[in-house]
């Protein structure tokens, strides 16, 4: 699941979350600009790809900003 509201999603149940941009462009920022909205969207979904692929046995998260192995074990509540 790609969501801004990521520890929302992480406490309800979801397996894989990856951290998206913000509640109204998930997987991108306008703001940005066309070149780097789209780049920055790429790596979301590359993410989710990756997350996709990786197997989990709790509430994972992805983080498409993080440098190296973007994966944080994290334990909802």
């Amino acid at each position: 699941m790609i969501s801004a509201i990521y520890n929302f999603a992480l406490t309800t149940g979801a397996n894989r979350v990856v951290r998206g941009a913000r509640i109204e462009h998930v997987c991108g920022d306008p703001s940005l600009g066309a070149e780097k909205d789209h780049a920055y969207g790429m790596r979301i979904v590359t993410t989710a790809l990756l997350a996709l692929a990786t197997p989990v046995s709790h509430p994972t998260l992805f983080d498409p900003l993080a440098a190296g192995p973007a994966r944080e074990a994290v334990h909802a509540s």
